[in-house]
């Protein structure tokens, strides 16, 4: 179950760190799959709680990319209150921001990450991205869909990039926890 509010806050830290707080979308949407890879493979869990979804162009989040192409609307406080709509291909953050602390619902396990995703990937184009992706030395979850898309689920992901069964087993469980106490809620 996506928490939009979060990974909202995440695409907002990753453009206030941008020359021009402003970046294409391309760019953008792999930078936070990045993200969540990272966070799912360091400590069980992802960031965003989004599908992760195997397209042509490499990787995305399904939900996320639905927010950024306006096809699902967004709740408030959420990716349109931090993220200007498509421009030229073209995100920017729509917020004013002075600090790390601006971003409340991140923690600094998350910031941690993010500042990581960052420094690993920032010096890449979208495109240059997105051929990284399909390197299977650096993303060996993402598979040719032929010109669709398909899930690509937390346990494959984890199988692929190494993590043993008891770690995979331990993930899931906590996801599923997150998940089921998120619907009881929503």
């Amino acid at each position: 179950m996506l928490d939009e509010l979060k990974i909202s806050q995440v695409a907002g830290y990753i453009l206030s760190k941008e020359r021009g707080h402003a970046m294409s979308i391309l760019k953008l949407m792999k930078l936070l799959y990045f993200v969540d890879r990272e966070s799912l493979l360091e400590c069980g869990e992802p960031i965003s709680y989004d599908n992760m979804v195997a397209m042509p162009h490499g990787m995305v989040l399904s939900n996320v990319y639905d927010l950024s192409s306006g096809s699902i609307k967004s709740i408030n406080n959420g990716w349109d209150s931090w993220i200007s709509d498509r421009e030229n291909h073209k995100v920017s953050l729509k917020r004013n921001v002075n600090s790390a602390s601006d971003f409340d619902m991140l923690s600094d396990f998350d910031i941690d990450i993010i500042n990581r995703v960052i420094d690993r990937y920032t010096q890449y184009s979208g495109f240059e991205l997105a051929d990284m992706q399909h390197n299977p030395d650096i993303c060996p979850e993402w598979s040719d869909p032929h010109g669709s898309s398909f899930s690509v689920s937390y346990e494959d992901i984890l199988k692929k990039m190494g993590k043993s069964k008891r770690d995979i087993s331990l993930s899931i469980k906590q996801i599923n926890e997150h998940n089921s106490i998120q619907s009881m809620f929503a």
